[in-house]
């Protein structure tokens, strides 16, 4: 029996485990929702995906495609700076002592441990974001205007990762 156990846990320790782990190419992520423009609410479709990763450079590639009702935006964009596990997990540790709140938000792509962190720009636009670890780091943001009226409120609704 002892022999057998050891022999199991040999085999398995051979199997090598799929750990996801982003940032990486192919990752991509949507949020969808609705954006209040002079008074008309649109919908609203936000995605982003990592196209490639320059090593030598420390550069990422990214598309950004926004529909804002009718109209359709794409460009790319490279950054030095992606959003990672463990700046999710610096975030969770300070949440509350930057002023943010833990939260466990419930999106149309699952439900998230969050941090949500407000920012009041000086007009007094309110920008609300729920940071969760995910690619790209937001599962939802809210903009609300000085009045505390809806702007835009995109919600995460589709994570493909670690392809």
């Amino acid at each position: 029996m002892f022999l057998a156990k050891t022999l199991l846990a040999a085999i398995i320790s051979l199997i090598p485990l799929t750990v996801v782990a982003y940032p990486s190419i192919g990752d991509k992520v949507s949020w969808t929702g609705e954006i209040n423009r002079n008074g008309e609410t649109l919908g609203v479709k936000i995605t982003k995906e990592i196209l490639s990763h320059d090593k030598e450079n420390h550069l990422w590639k990214i598309r950004i495609d926004a529909s804002i009702g009718d109209e359709n935006n794409s460009h790319i964009v490279e950054t030095p700076d992606m959003y990672t596990p463990e700046k999710f997990k610096s975030i969770i540790a300070d949440c509350v002592r930057k002023g943010g709140k833990l939260e466990k938000l419930k999106a149309p792509a699952g439900t998230y441990n969050t941090c949500k962190m407000s920012t009041t720009l000086t007009d007094g636009t309110l920008i609300e974001r729920w940071w969760g670890d995910i690619p790209f780091g937001v599962v939802s943001k809210s903009t609300r205007d000085s009045g505390k009226i809806p702007v835009a409120k995109p919600d995460l609704d589709s994570i493909i990762a670690g392809l």
